[in-house]
C-alpha cells in the first residue's frame, strides 16, 4: 500500500517509490497532461498497472497515425461530452489539443458543432468545461443566478 502526501509516494520500498514517480513522470511526458485517475492507478495498483495503463495509451491513441495529435484530441473531447464525462477530464484534453495546436476558437466551435447533435446538457458540459480551461475568469454555467 502507498500513501501519498503531494507529489511524494510513502511506501516500505524506496527503489519501488523512485520507480512509481518516474512511471508517473513517463505517462506526464506522453500525454502531456497528468490527472488524478493516473496517481490512483499507481497508489492503489501499483507499479506494473500503472506502466501498462501508459503503455495502453502510447501504443493507443497516442501512437503516430494518419490524423494528426490535434484531431485525435478533439476527437477525445467529442468523445468525453458525448458519455457525460467529467469536466477535468474535458479540460486535460483541450489542454492537449491546445497544445496540438487548436486554438481556443476551435475547441469551442468542436463544442457547438457536436453540442447541437448530443444536446442542450452536453453542450453545456462541453461549455463549462471550456471556460474552466480558457476563461476561468467567468463565473460558472453550472449554476443557479437567480430563482424568483
Amino acid at each position: 500500500m502507498f500513501l501519498s502526501v503531494g507529489n511524494q509516494f510513502l511506501g516500505k520500498e524506496p527503489n519501488v517509490q523512485t520507480e512509481l514517480e518516474q512511471e508517473l513522470e513517463r505517462g506526464t511526458e506522453l500525454r502531456g497532461f497528468r490527472h488524478g485517475l493516473h496517481d490512483f492507478v499507481a497508489q492503489v495498483d501499483g507499479l506494473e498497472a500503472l506502466r501498462q495503463h501508459n503503455e495502453g495509451r502510447k501504443n493507443g491513441y497516442l501512437k503516430k497515425s494518419l490524423i494528426d495529435r490535434k484531431t485525435k484530441e478533439l476527437l477525445m473531447v467529442v468523445a468525453i461530452m458525448s458519455q457525460g464525462g467529467l469536466i477535468s477530464h474535458l479540460q486535460i484534453h483541450m489542454h492537449a489539443a491546445h497544445k496540438a495546436g487548436a486554438s481556443p476558437e476551435e475547441i469551442r466551435e468542436a463544442l457547438d458543432i457536436v453540442g447541437f447533435n448530443l444536446g442542450a446538457t452536453t453542450k453545456m458540459l462541453g461549455l463549462e468545461a471550456w471556460r474552466a480551461t480558457f476563461r476561468p475568469d467567468l463565473p460558472a454555467i453550472d449554476r443557479v443566478v437567480e430563482l424568483r
